[in-house]
């Protein structure tokens, strides 16, 4: 007799793991971000007494954005499909308000 779903997953063991597949078909990647947000939202929070920390998910799939000092840390994580932009934005006006930044201003990078 063929085997049940319950003695297949006896066989591979105890351990469980559910894998979502994501529609996202880019990876979360920083550098993909504006970088002029994201010093403004370092600047923003920083100067406010707080820290922000730059990272992704355990698996990578997505953004993770670490807040420090604003009650107690938490971190915020951002699927690739959303704006980064968007969340950097909201950051900012949340720790500073209106900043008045132009986010379409060239970035200079160092040679």
């Amino acid at each position: 007799m063929g085997s049940s779903a319950q003695d297949q997953s006896k066989k591979r063991g105890s351990k469980r793991r559910f894998d979502r597949n994501s529609s996202d078909s880019q990876p979360a990647d920083w550098s993909s971000a504006n970088a002029i947000l994201m010093r403004e939202a370092i600047r923003c929070v920083s100067t406010s007494g707080g820290a922000v920390r730059f990272g992704y998910s355990r698996d990578g799939g997505a953004y993770a954005l670490g807040i420090y000092g604003d009650g107690d840390p938490y971190t915020e994580y951002i699927r690739p499909g959303e704006s980064i932009d968007e969340v950097l934005l909201a950051l900012i006006y949340a720790f500073d308000g209106d900043t008045g930044i132009d986010i379409n201003m060239p970035i200079e990078r160092p040679k």
